[in-house]
């Protein structure tokens, strides 16, 4: 630090002027305050020193507390992302265990869609082979009944009567024979009685000893019905019945599958003009004209064919 020496100076030399002992008080004074402050000149470089390394000191120490603080929050970062990747992998691992429990599933419902394939395969063959059984058997069975009813006819609308009888029965039967000039015994005549339908038709049923005997009445219906005029084709007036005249149809005894088959033969034959529906020895045809051949009507199947065709 700069001193300045010069007012004291000028205050020595004028109190020389005026009192000697003062200017020695005053010259004492000086050189102890020279001496005081030439001797703490020296220090005055290890005062700053002293700062700077103070500052020094302080920067360290901020430093050190940054780097502190800085550890601090990376530990704390780490922990954290520690007990997140903790829970992260416990939750990877139970991803984990569902999924080979999934795998273990699917392996298992693929084994049982397996199985049930193979089960449907054999119930699918094991069906189709019912299938061809029951075919078989209501082939064998419809054969059966054919031949049962082989020597019947069905004469459908004719009036009942009160107190009908077997005789009575038989006594109209003999009547319509007699009215084609064809000689029926009774005798040879096995059974006749009238069954109930759903079309309150009651068609009389009567079988004959003999398929001879059926086919000579069947052909005598057709010729006696002939390039006849409707009112004259075979009625209830033929029978000698007291009643009002009303037509009568002859047909054989058909089953129960044929007589499906006549009656989907009928209605095809009415949608598509086609001239002929008849049965013979129990099976159902068709046909369109007289030029064209005749269709034989197996199956409800062979109807559905022809629909597609026309």
């Amino acid at each position: 630090m700069p001193i300045n020496r010069s007012p004291l100076k000028a205050t020595k030399k004028k109190s020389s002027d005026k009192d000697p002992s003062l200017t020695s008080s005053v010259s004492n004074l000086d050189e102890r305050f020279l001496s005081r402050h030439s001797g703490s000149a020296p220090d005055l470089p290890t005062l700053s020193t002293s700062v700077k390394e103070r500052k020094k000191r302080k920067l360290q120490d901020d430093d050190e507390d940054v780097m502190v603080l800085i550890k601090g929050m990376f530990s704390d970062l780490s922990s954290e992302q520690d007990v997140r990747f903790r829970s992260l992998q416990t939750t990877i691992d139970k991803l984990r265990e569902e999924n080979l429990e999934m795998v273990k599933n699917i392996e298992f419902m693929s084994t049982k869609y397996d199985d049930f394939l193979m089960q449907i395969s054999a119930l699918e063959t094991e069906k189709s082979l019912d299938k061809r059984l029951i075919r078989q058997m209501e082939e064998k069975l419809e054969s059966m009944e054919r031949k049962n009813r082989a020597t019947g006819i069905e004469i459908r609308n004719v009036p009942r009567t009160q107190a009908e009888t077997k005789e009575g029965l038989c006594v109209i039967v003999q009547n319509m024979a007699q009215a084609m000039d064809l000689n029926l015994k009774e005798s040879e005549i096995k059974d006749v009685y009238r069954i109930n339908t759903k079309d309150s038709s009651n068609p009389i049923i009567t079988e004959f000893t003999t398929v001879l005997k059926k086919e000579k009445i069947i052909k005598a219906v057709k010729a006696f019905n002939k390039n006849k005029k409707p009112g004259e084709k075979l009625n209830t007036s033929h029978l000698k019945l007291e009643t009002p005249m009303k037509p009568v149809y002859v047909s054989e005894t058909l089953t129960h599958k044929t007589q499906r088959l006549f009656h989907l033969a009928r209605n095809f034959q009415k949608n598509f003009n086609y001239m002929f529906c008849w049965t013979t020895h129990g099976v159902v045809y068709l046909r369109k004209d007289e030029k064209s051949p005749q269709l034989r009507i197996s199956t409800e199947e062979d109807i559905e064919k022809l629909n597609k065709k026309e």
